[in-house]
């Protein structure tokens, strides 16, 4: 594989980050997310700052290093940490991942950008990018491809930046089928590199021979459940799971990630706060419909939330039977 880093498998948790009332990073919050990720999602891996639910383009630079720092010491240790660098400047995203190393990080982890002045970036523009902030990082590179605020490469630029040295991991967001499984075949069988996609082409990923996919919490939860029951080969209740992802978080996709994730956390006990203003929360009946939608599904404990105007079903005959291989792990309420 093009480079050094750990043997990443699975579900890559990608960390919101919680803001208090007046805009600032709440640390307290950010404990809590992160004990959740690791001992009730399991997650394979816990990304901070790294994809674009966690509002890290909200952040000055101080506030960015700060949560760097702080978070890395947070997990300490337990769990291989992605800690996000990216930045359209070249220079930037190297001193954010130099900071990475300072600290402790496992992997940086790099958005593709787009062109800031306009017009999609040419293929050449995309990998001198790419290679020279992974020449140049001191910590092996996980590559990220966002559509909409990042560009979306063509497959045969995601081969080519496959074999740059110190990039071996790609998480690529499209959720194409086809490109999905020319990039497994010839990323991950090829071993280029670790090939993840988005929660809701997991398990497509996985039976064609990917490595996973990244998520935000409570979704990696969930994400953890599919990865579990492939490993185990109980095919039918990895597919129960990933019925579940169809349509979490993207039944409330218009109001973006991070406020139907940070709506979700807090119905499962971990209030972190509002996305970053001038953004706004989820309206009351969508916010309520979620607790309930994460109660029909097992995921939390019976709540007292008024129903929405429409109900808030999880997917239709889900098999619950079939979701419980041990009783699920809860957040310890102290």
């Amino acid at each position: 594989m093009a480079g050094a880093g750990p043997d990443i498998r699975g579900i890559i948790a990608n960390c919101l980050t919680p803001f208090d009332r007046d805009g600032q990073i709440n640390f307290d919050a950010l404990q809590h997310e992160i004990d959740y990720i690791i001992d009730v999602c399991r997650a394979d891996a816990i990304a901070i700052g790294a994809s674009e639910d966690a509002e890290y383009t909200m952040l000055t630079t101080e506030q960015r290093r700060d949560l760097m720092a702080r978070g890395t010491a947070m997990v300490g240790g337990r769990k291989p940490v992605i800690l996000g660098v990216s930045h359209p400047a070249t220079q930037r995203a190297v001193e954010l991942a130099e900071h990475a190393a300072s600290v402790g990080a496992d992997v940086v982890q790099l958005l593709i950008p787009i062109r800031l002045w306009g017009g999609d970036p040419e293929g050449d523009e995309i990998y001198d990018y790419v290679a020279e902030v992974a020449r140049r990082s001191p910590l092996p590179v996980s590559v990220s491809q966002n559509r909409g605020p990042g560009a979306d490469p063509a497959i045969p630029l995601f081969l080519r930046i496959a074999d740059v040295y110190n990039v071996p991991y790609l998480v690529e967001t499209s959720g194409d089928v086809t490109k999905i499984s020319r990039l497994i075949e010839e990323i991950d069988h090829r071993g280029a590199a670790r090939y993840f996609t988005n929660a809701e082409s997991l398990l497509i990923n996985l039976t064609l021979g990917g490595s996973g996919a990244a998520m935000a919490p409570p979704a990696a939860r969930i994400g953890t459940e599919v990865v579990r029951a492939f490993r185990e080969d109980d095919l039918p209740r990895a597919t129960e799971w990933q019925r579940i992802l169809s349509l979490f978080p993207n039944r409330w996709a218009r109001y973006g990630a991070p406020p139907v994730m940070k709506a979700a956390m807090r119905h499962l006990g971990i209030d972190l706060g509002r996305p970053m203003r001038p953004y706004d929360s989820l309206p009351k009946w969508d916010d309520a419909q979620i607790g309930q939608f994460l109660e029909e599904v097992g995921l939390k404990e019976p709540g007292e939330e008024a129903p929405g105007p429409a109900a808030a079903l999880g997917p239709i005959g889900l098999d619950h039977s079939r979701l419980q291989a041990e009783p699920l792990p809860r957040r310890s309420r102290k």
